[in-house]
């Protein structure tokens, strides 16, 4: 099976290619070998390519404190419409959505994917994630996968659980600027959720791929501490204690189609994430 992979430079998109490279033929053009917003450029690429399955992770916009650019809603919407334009009928899609698409400005509690829609998000990045939503339930081609928070390999080192680990592995104080209640889902079991769908044509056509059991960010810190064995007596110090916005999503669509899924616990988790970023760790800094 040939698989176009957009976004293979980005968190989600490289560890999908590292997780299916060996199991499939995949085609990753990056976005200077492949601009999807250039509906000519995908034309001519489709037209050189036998394509059967598409994934696409390629998206703008959405950086945590960085306000999106005005072209944010135009380009992501451009780069989901190239691509099903241009395929063949028979070609299936996984794309991603976000638990922005439910706006993240209010508390967010296990929201379910019937809610899309009854709030109109406050960023770009959040409305173009919702019109995707509109897009794939017009179509039965395309299952959308609506992520709330991915940790895992390769990271940047601003996501929380790096950081956590990252100061740890330094001696450094943890600090956390306002505690919240995530759904951080580990990165291995985002590649296995969509590596059944890849298999497995979904019942649903969107679906939050989140863990059942939510956490919150001083108690990723402590889980932290406890795998580091606190040789590194690093504290943890939350400036505001009051709980922002919760930002968990139902997952039981996901459930029901796959039912007998076991979610990486946190502890596991950040275990291999612990263990991945002190190997890549230079001893001087340990």
């Amino acid at each position: 099976m040939n698989i176009l992979l957009t976004g293979s430079g980005g968190f989600i998109g490289s560890n999908l290619q590292e997780h299916l490279k060996d199991r499939y033929n995949l085609l990753c053009p990056r976005s200077y070998e492949l601009n999807l917003t250039d509906e000519n450029a995908v034309a001519q690429y489709f037209n050189s390519h036998n394509i059967d399955f598409i994934i696409h992770c390629g998206t703008t916009g959405g950086a945590r404190g960085v306000q999106d650019s005005p072209e944010t809603l135009d380009d992501n919407i451009a780069m989901v419409n190239n691509l099903i334009k241009y395929k063949k009928d028979n070609v299936r899609v996984i794309l991603f959505g976000s638990g922005a698409m439910y706006d993240k400005s209010r508390n967010l509690h296990k929201v379910k994917e019937s809610e899309i829609g009854n709030f109109l998000p406050y960023d770009l990045y959040g409305q173009s994630k919702m019109k995707i939503a509109e897009i794939v339930n017009k179509r039965n081609d395309i299952l959308c996968l609506n992520i709330f928070a991915c940790y895992g390999y390769n990271e940047k080192d601003s996501r929380f659980p790096s950081y956590a680990i990252n100061q740890v592995i330094k001696g450094d104080e943890i600090v956390i600027n306002q505690n919240v209640v995530f759904d951080y889902l580990f990165v291995e079991d985002m590649q296995r959720i969509v590596e059944h769908f890849i298999i497995n044509k979904p019942l649903h056509k969107i679906m939050n791929i989140t863990p059942s059991d939510s956490i919150s960010l001083a108690e990723i810190a402590d889980i932290v501490v406890n795998i580091s064995g606190g040789g590194h007596c690093s504290q943890v110090k939350i400036k505001n204690p009051v709980l922002n916005n919760e930002y968990t999503g139902d997952n039981s669509l996901l459930l029901n189609e796959i039912p007998d899924f076991k979610f990486t616990s946190m502890f596991e988790g950040l275990s291999k994430l612990y263990t991945y970023i002190k190997q890549k760790t230079p001893e001087a800094v340990r």
